[in-house]
């Protein structure tokens, strides 16, 4: 528990350190560059993070899990998934870039190659998930916090030279070709002596990951299609302007979360160790209760005159969503928890059938409120998605053994109490 609680405190230290400064750093650029601009930006990431979970193929859970469980066949297993990555990149990425060639101007054309870029870097970062399963947080802070200083200042100097937009995607592909790199480094010398995977292990891990990863995939590309449709089709639907105010809220309303996510990365592990289901229980109530006492006070005090102070005039329109995007975030953060406890028990079916349920859903609601009610109609919906996502469809899981955990997670006060007592106490 002490190890997991350390893990935790550096991953939370990662967060805290730097991501405020960025999420200031964001606003500062919303600022200079207006909602078009902004919108414009946060587009093209949604359109390329809806093809991101298909060339993860929702294998980071399975990695995690093997990593923690069996280390070398965790890594032999994470080693043959970058192969199996790279071609399911190329196949997604060629087609993005050819719409961007037909049917956008030179600037997003220019913008959608270097976003490419830096989701190519993203999904090849196994080594990521290697040392979070390992609870060697402290490395990962560390180099994170160097890329996402350095991207901070690039942004910083963008702004102070007045650069044209596209420029403004360079801090992306900076973001996630320096931790990838400075990681592969540091792996390969710590297992540089390693035997290579012959190609055809690769191929039976390939099928492997295939197998088990399909339905995750299916599942990862429907929780984005859930959280990032909504960009896409106000975009459609209201122009790139409205994606900007929306984009926004989403900011603001998003920028508590890395407390949270932290926690939940770092206790997993343990959860997965756990000896027994019913001790396994016992600890996802506690973390259920954890991110719900973390995130409270934050969706509490969160006051709509923030978006005029930060933003400013031309992203008034923003403090209309703001709340309800926040409880968003909270239902957002609570369903990560339901979605590894999940995957923990083997719910590989249930995960593939749930998703597109509640990406449906969310699609058919944008149909009927963006055009109605524009960004307003986009934020009920996403809630009312995440909603359902959380609390009506988890109950069909094991006769609602997930469910059970989340109403029932009051449970583990006395127990959370004491372990902050005793902590204190030393």
């Amino acid at each position: 528990m002490k190890a997991m609680l350390m893990n935790s405190l550096w991953l939370m230290l990662e967060r805290v350190s730097l991501s405020l400064s960025g999420i200031f750093v964001s606003v500062y650029v919303a600022r200079y560059l207006g909602p078009a601009q902004y919108g414009l930006i946060n587009y093209l990431l949604s359109v390329i993070a809806i093809a991101v979970p298909l060339v993860q193929l929702g294998a980071d859970a399975v990695l995690f899990n093997r990593v923690a469980r069996q280390r070398q066949s965790g890594i032999r297993l994470m080693l043959a998934s970058m192969r199996l990555r790279r071609q399911l990149f190329a196949l997604i990425a060629v087609p993005l870039m050819a719409w961007a060639m037909l049917t956008q101007d030179r600037t997003s054309q220019i913008m959608m190659a270097l976003m490419l870029a830096s989701a190519y870097f993203s999904v090849q970062d196994v080594y990521k998930i290697y040392y979070d399963a390992l609870l060697k947080s402290k490395l990962n802070t560390l180099i994170n916090n160097v890329a996402l200083l350095l991207s901070i200042v690039v942004r910083l100097a963008l702004v102070h030279a007045k650069l044209p937009l596209e420029w403004f995607a360079v801090p992306y592909v900076l973001s996630s070709l320096i931790p990838y790199g400075v990681r592969w480094l540091l792996f390969r010398r710590e297992k540089g002596g390693m035997r290579p995977i012959s190609l055809r292990h690769q191929r039976r891990y390939g099928r492997y990951l295939l197998k088990v990863g399909l339905p995750l995939a299916v599942s990862g590309l429907s929780i984005v299609i859930y959280t990032r449709i909504d960009q896409i089709m106000i975009g459609n639907y209201l122009g790139e302007h409205s994606v900007g105010l929306y984009s926004a809220a989403i900011t603001l309303s998003q920028g508590w979360v890395f407390v949270p996510i932290a926690l939940i990365t770092s206790m997993m592990p343990g959860v997965a160790n756990a000896g027994s289901v019913s001790e396994q229980e016992g600890r996802i109530r506690l973390l259920y209760l954890v991110v719900l006492l973390l995130s409270m006070p934050v969706i509490l005090l969160l006051p709509g005159p923030i978006v005029k102070l930060m933003f400013g005039d031309s992203y008034r329109e923003t403090a209309t969503i703001l709340a309800l995007c926040s409880v968003t975030s909270l239902f957002s953060v609570m369903g990560t928890v339901s979605y590894r406890a999940i995957v923990l028990f083997g719910g590989y079916r249930f995960i593939a059938i749930k998703m597109p349920l509640a990406a449906l859903v969310n699609v058919l609601m944008n149909l009927v409120l963006i055009p109605r009610y524009g960004i307003l109609g986009a934020a009920i919906s996403t809630l009312i998605t995440e909603f359902i996502s959380f609390f009506v469809l988890n109950g069909f899981f094991r006769k609602g053994q997930i469910t059970r955990l989340q109403v029932t997670c009051y449970r583990c006060l006395p127990q959370l109490i004491g372990k902050v007592r005793e902590l204190y106490a030393k």
